[in-house]
């Protein structure tokens, strides 16, 4: 594994750099190249990402925040180890927060909105990379639930999904069955939207998630 590689995988550098060198590491770990219980040595990332080790160790004091690195005094960082029942009680907070987002978005949905939303369930058939399957997953539900502002909600749905999706992302996007299947779901989350049926639009979304329960691997590593 190299830091390198993940950074180069990510695109041109862009923004602060502490908010960067966070990027890299959150996609090392949420990948599954960074396993739980890896340390992460700020010398190393410093040296391999070629910058200074103060927004290295900016980087991890805020992944620390989001519970996907440990720091302990003396010891330095290591990435989170999560058990599987930590997962699961995740999942269902992520089913009732993104249930509760799309009751206050829905309502106020446009027509460019279903436009977009429409757009991104045809790519998602056709998509096969891993990571462009994970960005197309992730933009759905941010267009469904993007009229909801509540942001410490918003905070909550980030630190889970960064917990639960380097579990899952896997089993949920190496699958074609799987993969089409989640675009049907979708789709039929965003036609009961617009046919004003709200209730059952949260409904979908949230046996949507809960279904990926059965793809968190045991064990998890």
């Amino acid at each position: 594994m190299s830091y390198k590689e993940i950074a180069d995988r990510l695109g041109p550098r862009t923004g602060a750099t502490q908010d960067w060198v966070y990027q890299v590491l959150k996609e090392g770990i949420v990948s599954g190249e960074l396993k739980g219980g890896t340390q992460l040595k700020q010398d190393e990332i410093s040296s391999m990402l070629s910058v200074s080790p103060i927004p290295v160790r900016e980087a991890l004091r805020k992944l620390e925040a989001r519970g996907l690195v440990h720091i302990e005094t003396n010891r330095g960082a290591t990435v989170q180890i999560l058990q599987r029942s930590h997962v699961m009680d995740m999942m269902e907070i992520r089913a009732m927060l993104s249930a509760m987002k799309l009751k206050n978005s829905a309502p106020f949905l446009t027509e460019e909105d279903y436009r977009q939303i429409a757009e991104v369930i045809e790519a998602q058939r056709n998509a096969t990379d891993l990571m462009k399957c994970e960005q197309l997953n992730y933009r759905f539900h941010k267009l469904i639930t993007s009229h909801d502002d509540n942001v410490v909600a918003d905070m909550f749905m980030e630190i889970i999904q960064s917990s639960i999706d380097r579990y899952i992302r896997h089993s949920l996007y190496d699958d074609d069955g799987r993969r089409l299947a989640s675009a049907d779901e979708h789709e039929a989350i965003m036609n009961a939207c617009r046919s004003g049926d709200y209730e059952k639009a949260c409904e979908l979304l949230r046996d949507h998630i809960l279904n990926a329960k059965d793809f968190v691997p045991d064990p998890l590593e």
